[in-house]
This record gives C-alpha cells, structure tokens and sequence, in this order.
C-alpha cells in the first residue's frame, strides 16, 4: 500500500485556502484524504476525492466516496485536552478502529467508525464537565 505523502489542496476555485493535506494515492487523481481538512468541513478523513492539478496546486473536484467513519470535534481547554481522560479516551478509540487527532492544540476531532455502538458525545460531555465548568 503506498505511504501518504503531503498534497496542497485548494478548495476554492480561486486559489485561496491552499493546504497541505496527508493523502494517499489511489489511482489518476484520486486520493483518499488521511488527515480532517481546516477548510472544507464538508471532506474528512477518510474520504476519497479526485483532484485537478494545475500548476502544482490540486484543486478539489468532488468526493468520489464518503468515510465510513462518523466525526466528532470538540475545542477544548488546555487542562482537559493534557488529561489523563483525554488520554484513556484516545486509547479508547484507537481500540475500536477509530482516530482521533489535535489540531491547534485544543480541537479534538474524533473518527469513529459507523456501526460504533459507543456513546461518544455522552463520554466527552462528562470529561468536559469535569474540567470546563
């Protein structure tokens, strides 16, 4: 299986909001996207897109496929996000085949896949209530 590599993806037409995406390589200009993208909420990991590349630049066409996983986010305090919850509950869901990633140091953003029967909100709902009120 071909390793990701890092791609600058445009969701704009107009070439604004360019980022280096975690993609991997599937076939002609089609990717499947391994990392939540900041400026599209609408593509998540997982998913598989095509591209256009004009002049270094892959401009996003279309998601080809939907993930099978669900996405969770929660922008969180610097305490509960170093918590030794947050911690078991990674490990919790890298147990069940989810991800789970930090971006900007506060905004977890949980993958899970579909037919989870784990009660996600319900679970974060009482780490945040113990740290963030």
């Amino acid at each position: 299986m071909p390793e990701p590599i890092g791609l600058h993806i445009c969701f704009n037409e107009l070439g604004r909001e360019i980022e280096v995406l975690d993609v991997t390589f599937l076939e002609k200009d089609t990717y499947r996207v391994e990392e939540t993208p900041i400026f599209n909420p609408g593509v998540t990991l997982g998913d598989i897109i095509r591209v256009k590349e004009d002049q270094g630049i892959y401009y996003y066409v279309e998601t080809v496929e939907k993930s099978n996983l669900d996405r969770y986010a929660w922008l969180l305090s610097k305490e509960t996000v170093n918590s030794t919850e947050i911690a078991v509950f990674k490990q919790r869901i890298a147990e069940i085949e989810g991800k789970w990633e930090q971006i900007f140091g506060g905004f977890l953003v949980i993958h899970i896949p579909k037919d989870t029967t784990m009660d996600v909100d319900g679970e974060m709902n009482r780490i945040i209530e113990r740290f963030e009120n």
